[in-house]
């Protein structure tokens, strides 16, 4: 008698190991894999800790808080399969010394950060616009926005949903450096548009049409949240994906 192969129901998280135990965490109960349990328990780790972190930091405790960054990456970087803590320490280190005004160690903090890699287009826009940040507090505002297009350039369009909200950034760059927004980023803040499935506003500049565009859908839901809504029976009612 042919013994009928097993079945191994994959990890809720990555879609590819064998899930070995159950992982709750507030609307979150699914099977993962070993690999994202580490993950998912280092990321408790480090959020634990975060509410003390920005606490040291708002009473110029700068010291104290990047010895909790180094605390945690000791305790928890032999778990740390996914070069999330390593991401996630080097962007609290590059924030701790921005609002230290170590501005030099802070951008070398953030270039470490991108060295890193990055897991989607998002954490690249982001980086970028913490370098762009801290480059404007040295006085180098041309550089900043050479820094934040560089970054912006780089497009997914499983992300479009994200762009109007990156959109200001670039619009406050431009301005700083006394330069229209680049007619190049029309068809980038458009993608973002088509995502919230509205028309792309008609202002009297594209910097003030992609200002128009933010703020109308800083509250809609996106693509990806209309198709979860629909195929779970919540058309187009509450609910998150």
């Amino acid at each position: 008698m042919q013994r009928s192969p097993e079945i191994h129901q994959l990890c809720a998280l990555c879609k590819k190991e064998h899930a070995v135990q159950r992982y709750t965490r507030a609307d979150f109960d699914e099977m993962v894999c070993a690999r994202c349990l580490d993950r998912m328990a280092v990321q408790d780790a480090s959020e634990a800790q975060l509410l003390h972190r920005l606490d040291l930091v708002d009473r110029g405790q700068y010291e104290e808080a990047l010895a909790c960054l180094d605390a945690i990456w000791e305790a928890n970087r032999h778990r740390d399969h996914t070069g999330w803590l390593a991401r996630n320490v080097a962007m609290g280190r590059a924030h701790i010394l921005y609002e230290a005004g170590r501005y030099e160690e802070a951008l070398e903090a953030a270039e470490a950060w991108a060295q890193l890699g990055f897991e989607n287009v998002t954490d690249r826009w982001f980086v970028g616009s913490t370098k762009a940040s801290i480059l404007q507090s040295l006085g180098r505002d041309r550089e900043a926005l050479a820094v934040y297009e560089e970054a912006f350039s780089h497009q997914d369009p499983l992300y479009a949903a994200s762009i109007p909200y990156h959109l200001p950034m670039l619009v406050e760059l431009s301005e700083k450096v006394g330069q229209p927004v680049d007619e190049k980023w029309r068809r980038v803040a458009e993608a973002g548009a088509e995502d919230f499935a509205v028309e792309m506003p008609v202002r009297g500049s594209l910097g003030e049409s992609m200002l128009a565009l933010a703020e109308m859908t800083r509250e809609m839901p996106s693509k990806r949240e209309r198709e979860w809504k629909a195929k779970h029976g919540g058309g187009t009612g509450e609910g998150e994906p």
